[in-house]
């Protein structure tokens, strides 16, 4: 089992719903596989897209949750699902960065350059 960041936006291009699902691509599935039975931490980029509207977005972790299995997306076959279950919104926000330090290197996850 492995730990996981993954990262989510409001009006994302995937069929992201965290406290469901994370809709990804093929080229993550080994990863997300590995991470099956674990706890995986949500991130909101700093930049965010919404339709043609760009915002900043909170550059933030928000939650939580264990990822319980993988199926592929019937409808688009190099992509899937990771099914999560104990999802857990934080009570706040954690930021991304405070000052010079990181909050990734101090939780010693493993951060997965996954775009939901």
């Amino acid at each position: 089992m492995t730990k996981a960041v993954l990262i989510t936006k409001v009006g994302s291009i995937y069929d992201d719903l965290p406290e469901e699902r994370y809709h990804f691509p093929r080229q993550y599935l080994g990863r997300m596989e590995a991470s099956v039975g674990d706890w995986i931490v949500y991130y909101e980029p700093g930049r965010v897209t919404v339709g043609s509207a760009r915002r900043e977005g909170r550059q933030s972790y928000f939650a939580t949750a264990r990822v319980d299995r993988i199926e592929r997306d019937a409808s688009r076959a190099d992509h899937f699902y990771a099914f999560v279950r104990d999802y857990l919104e934080f009570d706040r926000v954690v930021p991304f960065r405070e000052g010079n330090h990181y909050k990734e290197t101090s939780l010693s996850l493993r951060a997965l350059p996954l775009a939901g």
